[in-house]
Parts: structure tokens; C-alpha cells; sequence
């Protein structure tokens, strides 16, 4: 329990709620155990700092923040009973989580055992997409907003959430950054628009964190922090724990995705996919916490986001899995992809599947004869790779076979064929602006 010795609050009212003890402070205000005389419900009620409180523009987002809150209901969303003003005093009254927050947990425990980090993640996941349903999404997925009672994890402050529609969220704007720099999204630090797929990444980073015991991206500074969310590969957390799956790996590559339309389409489909990879592992060792590390940040890092965009843009190329090929049309292809564009090679269908699992190509283009068909139902069953779009190379004979129609590609291309003729469809399935002139 927070040391409250001096605080004068504790023992009187505020809108029916009498403060009992201090649970903690943070930097919006104090959060008190309480009771509310006439119903007798415990809460916890937040009382905002004073200087926030003041301020005409924290007021419009505090009642925002309120109405967002309240209008959630899920049973890993903390609750909130009430909110309101007495006497210039700001208060937000709320289910009170008998627990500690993961913050906390992590810092004594180091990580989580594998099942128990995608138990708690997985509920956070079901608590984002509800809110995602309703068009909210959180932008601050963090452990200490993760409050932990018995088995039950309840996701809490939605202080900085948006609605989807027209959304930016630049970083570098005050109260932005403090506390989320470790599980923030490339779009966010950029500026851009956020989505639903925002949440996916920090959750990502959360998973990486409970199953490890150390941020995906540990620097000595924030400015490092930065530089590697927006262009470094995403961090394997088998090679910082090697009790893990290596099928974990993918997963988290897969969510820390720098592209957003990379990334899983839900939190849940992230956590299902983390579940599959550690039960098809077997049993798993529990072996003891690995040593923590730690960083110091530096304030100011808006003046060195300028600088990243160029290894930004790297990170984003496009990648396209050539897989199946002979020689001759796999040059062709090389012609037509340019240098705008990451090209991995998989020399035989059967090696299609590891790779792309592997590279998470944005486009697969896929040699239909010799067991090609068998080839697509395993890119499309698998939630690493289903999201990949499918261009089938079929001779010309085969393009309107049955088989061919029912595969579920999306594009079809009748061989032989130029370079020009797979740049048509080059742009037609990854932009005009993926692929050279």
C-alpha cells in the first residue's frame, strides 16, 4: 500500500464516496480505496491532480474519457460507476481491482510462465477488440494499465482513447509519451493515422514482455527506442529465452509488423495464433527469470523522428515471395519487381510455406503446377500467412481448370508472360506506387 501518512484527503467525502486508504499515484492524480455511504460499494476513486485539473482542455478530455469508460462493458474492462466535479475537485469513481498491476508483477517476477503470459493477454486482447467493436481504440496498451486480481486481468485507462474515424495521434504531443514509448506503434510515433491494428502492436510488445521479462526494444535512449520501432526487424523472443517456441517468433514478427495492414486483423487472432505456437511446442520448461535491463531516456526525441523516415520507408517496402519457379521465369519476375521491392525465393513449392512464414510477404507468387494447389490451402489456413495475397502462375490451359478457379488466388497470370505483363498485375495487387516504372 502507497505511504499516505500525509495525506489529508483520506477519511473524508467526495460525492457520497468516503477515501479509506491511498493505493497509488501516478501522474494524472491519486487513486484512493473507497466506500460509497448509501450503497456501500467499494470503488477506487481517482482524484485528479490540481494543476490538470485547471486546465480548461484536461476538463473536455477527462469528461471524454468518462463517457468512453462508462460506455464499455466487458468483463476485462475495469468498470466506471461515476465521475463528476465537487467543489473545482475532478473524480472518476470506479470498480476496485483487488490486485497489483502488471507493472508491478513483472518487476517481481521478471516474466510470466508462457501459459500464464498468453492468459493475460489473451483477456486484454478480448477487452481491446470489444472496444474495437464499438469503434474505440485504447492507443496506450502498457502493464500498468493492466490490473491483475487472482486469474482475472482488466485493462483500465482509456484516458488516451480515439474513435477510429480520422484518427492521428502524434507523439511528440505533451502527455503522449510519458510511460508508452516501449509499446508504441510506428504510426503513432509518425503521426499517422491509428487503428485497430495500433492496439495489435503494443499488444504485441505487452506479449513479448510477459514471456521474456524485457521490452521488445531495450535502448540506452529514447531516441534508440524510436529508431527501432520505426525501422528495426522485431526482436525473437526465443533467442532472449530459449525455452520458447521458435513458432513464437513469427508471431510476435507478425504483430510488431511496421506496416499496419501487416499485423494480425484483431488482438485476438495475435493471441490465437501466440496459443498455437506454444501448444504445438509440447511441454514447456519453466526455467528461472532472466536479469532485467534497464534504460535511461532523454527527453526530447521530436527532433530526431525527421531523421528515421528514410529507414522508415525501408522497413515498409514491400516484400513479395517468389516460390516454384524455374529459373528463366523467376528472372522475368526480378525484371518486372525493380528494386523497389524485398524478393525472397523459395526453390520448390514444398520449401513455400517455411519461407513465408518466414518473410510474411506482402504477395506470394506461386507456380500452380506440381502440387501448387496444395500449397495455397496451407498459405490460407495459416494466420501467419493467410493474409498474403496470391498471384498463380498457371500455364495458359490451365487458367480456366476447375482447380485453378477454386484455389482462391487473387490474381491469375498465364505463362510464358512478359515483365510487362506482371507489372499490370504487380499494381493492381500492391499499389502503383510499390513497384518501379
Amino acid at each position: 500500500m502507497a505511504d499516505a501518512s500525509d495525506d489529508r484527503r483520506i477519511g473524508t467525502t467526495i460525492a457520497g464516496y468516503r477515501l479509506e486508504s491511498r493505493i497509488g499515484r501516478g501522474g494524472m492524480g491519486v487513486v484512493y480505496r473507497a466506500r460509497h455511504i448509501n450503497l456501500e460499494r467499494r470503488a477506487a476513486v481517482k482524484i485528479i491532480a490540481p494543476d490538470l485539473a485547471e486546465s480548461s482542455g484536461f476538463r473536455e478530455r477527462f469528461t471524454r474519457e468518462a463517457r468512453i469508460a462508462a460506455g464499455l462493458q466487458h468483463p476485462n474492462i475495469v468498470t466506471v460507476y461515476d465521475a463528476g466535479e465537487v467543489d473545482g475537485t475532478l473524480y472518476l469513481a470506479m470498480q476496485l481491482v483487488d490486485g497489483a498491476d502488471l507493472a508491478a508483477m513483472l518487476r517481481a517476477e521478471g516474466r510470466l510462465r508462457p501459459y500464464r503470459a498468453i492468459d493475460v493477454c489473451r483477456q486484454v486482447a478480448s477487452a481491446l477488440d470489444a472496444a474495437h467493436a464499438q469503434g474505440l481504440i485504447h492507443r496506450d496498451v502498457k502493464p500498468a494499465n493492466v490490473l491483475i486480481e487472482g486469474r482475472v486481468a482488466y485493462l483500465t485507462d482509456f484516458g488516451l482513447t480515439k474513435r477510429l474515424e480520422g484518427t492521428h495521434a502524434p507523439l511528440t504531443r505533451a502527455g503522449d509519451v510519458v510511460g508508452t514509448i516501449h509499446y508504441v506503434a510506428p504510426e503513432q510515433i509518425e503521426g499517422g493515422t491509428v487503428s485497430a491494428r495500433t492496439d495489435v502492436y503494443s499488444l504485441g510488445c505487452l506479449l513479448y514482455h510477459c514471456l521474456t521479462g524485457q521490452v521488445p526494444f531495450a535502448r540506452d535512449t529514447d531516441v534508440g527506442v524510436i529508431y527501432a520501432h520505426l525501422s528495426e526487424d522485431p526482436p525473437r523472443p526465443s533467442r532472449v529465452r530459449a525455452d520458447l517456441p521458435e513458432g513464437l517468433d513469427a508471431v510476435i514478427a507478425k504483430g510488431l509488423e511496421k506496416a499496419p495492414e501487416r499485423r494480425f486483423a484483431s488482438c485476438g487472432d495475435l493471441m490465437a495464433a501466440a496459443r498455437g505456437a506454444v501448444d504445438a511446442a509440447g511441454p514447456l520448461s519453466e526455467t528461472s527469470p532472466p536479469g532485467r535491463r534497464t534504460g535511461s531516456m532523454e527527453s526530447d526525441v521530436s527532433d530526431a523522428i525527421p531523421g528515421m523516415r528514410d529507414a522508415a520507408a525501408a522497413a515498409r517496402r514491400a516484400r513479395v515471395l517468389l516460390a516454384g519457379m524455374d529459373a528463366s521465369t523467376r528472372a522475368i519476375a526480378r525484371v518486372a519487381l525493380g528494386d523497389r521491392v524485398d524478393v525472397r525465393e523459395a526453390a520448390t513449392l514444398g520449401m513455400a510455406l517455411d519461407v513465408a512464414r518466414d518473410a510474411r510477404p506482402d504477395l506470394v507468387i506461386l507456380a500452380w503446377k506440381n502440387t501448387g494447389g496444395d500449397v495455397v490451402g496451407a498459405l490460407r489456413s495459416d494466420p501467419l500467412t493467410r493474409d498474403s495475397k496470391l498471384l498463380l502462375v498457371v500455364d495458359d490451359r490451365e487458367s480456366t481448370s476447375r482447380e485453378v478457379m477454386a484455389a482462391g488466388a487473387d490474381e491469375k497470370l498465364a505463362a510464358p508472360f512478359s515483365p510487362l505483363q506482371l507489372q499490370v498485375k504487380l499494381r493492381r495487387l500492391l499499389g502503383a506506387d510499390a513497384v518501379g516504372a
